[in-house]
């Protein structure tokens, strides 16, 4: 893509005039682009994309037919608020995928990283945060506030509780029901979901040193897979292992952050505390 050529827009492209257009931009047929929407260098809309602001878009990005960006959160607290998505540089949004601006309570913003890839029909509710890498599935519903850490996957169809966090290179496996935080590196699967081992393939792939992979395989057993040891006493004894490795020591911080936490969600403790109506 040639980011220093003038923006392309369809004849057919409905487009406000307060809309700020990077050079190698190109709008496809009847799209419709709102007020405050900023479209980074290079990305492209293919027909029929809807694009509400506020809105701010990176460079590079490309989105497919039908996909929704930016409108009302569907949160009955929501009153109008000037609230906004922020869209990181190189991601794919494909066919009516949905991605709803944040609410005052959330912070006010809903945050896609860089690079990810979101499938077909995928739903990203109001404040949430995508972090960079991330693939979220075909027909994926997220709920409000869901943070989702780097390189992690979220197979088709999952459903995930608003508030809940998927872990740094974690894989949540199709059709679960994902209710509680998901640790890092794990694989998940089940409704409701549970952990099943860990995401070797995602280490392996993004070339891991094998003393990290090995010395998370020995904690994940030791976690959920050794009856005779409590949870609390297998994080506290891993955490005082002598040169204990980095990814051993965020998987015991991510496990205390879900049993600190609200039905298993650390990130429920920061939820508003207003009106009933939700």
């Amino acid at each position: 893509m040639n980011t220093n050529a003038a923006p392309i827009v369809h004849p057919t492209a409905i487009v406000d005039s307060s809309t700020k257009i990077a050079p190698g931009v190109r709008i496809g047929p009847y799209c419709v682009i709102g007020p405050e929407v900023t479209i980074g260098a290079g990305s492209v809309l293919h027909n029929h994309v809807t694009i509400h602001g506020p809105c701010r878009i990176g460079i590079d990005n490309v989105f497919y037919p039908y996909a929704v960006i930016g409108a009302e959160p569907q949160d009955l607290k929501y009153h109008g608020e000037r609230t906004e998505v922020l869209i990181g540089d190189r991601n794919r949004i494909r066919e009516h995928a949905t991605i709803h601006r944040g609410t005052e309570q959330g912070g006010g913003k809903t945050v896609i990283g860089n690079d990810c890839l979101l499938m077909v029909n995928a739903h990203i509710a109001h404040d949430c945060i995508i972090e960079d890498e991330v693939v979220i599935a075909n027909n994926v519903m997220l709920g409000g506030h869901c943070l989702v850490e780097f390189g992690a996957t979220v197979a088709g169809a999952a459903g995930v509780h608003h508030f809940s966090t998927i872990g740094k290179l974690s894989f949540v496996g199709g059709m679960a029901r994902i209710s509680k935080d998901v640790p890092p590196f794990i694989v998940v699967e089940g409704n409701p979901a549970e952990p099943r081992k860990l995401n070797t393939t995602a280490l392996i792939r993004r070339s891991w040193p094998v003393e990290e992979v090995e010395a998370l395989r020995a904690a994940y057993k030791a976690l959920y897979r050794n009856p005779d040891e409590p949870m609390q006493s297998a994080i506290a004894r891993l955490r005082q292992a002598p040169g204990q490795v980095d990814p051993v020591l965020k998987l015991c911080d991510s496990l205390e952050r879900i049993h600190m936490g609200v039905h298993g969600r650390g990130r429920e403790v920061s939820r508003h505390a207003a009106s009933p109506r939700r």
